[in-house]
């Protein structure tokens, strides 16, 4: 479906973000010159047009943000898919630590676009946790701080 691109998060796509849901953050591997894509799910929206998300330190999408400085993030709003394109990536040093070794970043939204095929309506992925309830839900906690510090 095609739809115009607007330049900031909707109110809505800001507090989705804050609850942490499935999204998917897309980069360029200029190398190989090909997409390089990882499901995420620590993002917080800090206002509009500014996108803060964490990354385990050893990822390969971490060199590529530390040279390509643009990346998009995919996600599910209100039944549609979204996408938006950051740039002016920057890895920063939260003020809180969580106890596992992460890497922050932070983006600047440039553009935000439906890419919802015609006709159709998405459900939320649920997010299942695989290991230790208590100790996910901790460094959740821990890792939405940071992200805020």
């Amino acid at each position: 479906m095609a739809s115009k691109a607007t330049f900031e998060l909707t109110a809505a796509q800001e507090r989705l973000l804050n609850d942490m849901p499935l999204t998917f953050l897309v980069g360029f591997d200029e190398a190989k010159r090909w997409p390089i894509s990882h499901a995420i799910s620590w993002v917080q929206a800090l206002d509009a047009v500014t996108v803060r998300f964490a990354l385990t330190r050893n990822s390969h999408i971490v060199t590529i943000l530390t040279t390509e400085k643009t990346a998009g993030l995919i996600f599910i709003e209100d039944g549609q898919s979204y996408h938006v394109l950051l740039s002016a990536i920057r890895e920063f040093d939260p003020a809180v630590k969580p106890s596992l070794h992460l890497r922050f970043f932070e983006g600047h939204v440039e553009e935000v676009r439906n890419i919802s095929f015609y006709g159709a309506a998405y459900a939320q992925p649920e997010i299942t946790k695989t290991y230790d309830i208590r100790a996910a839900e901790k460094l959740d906690r821990e890792v939405k701080e940071s992200l805020h510090s």
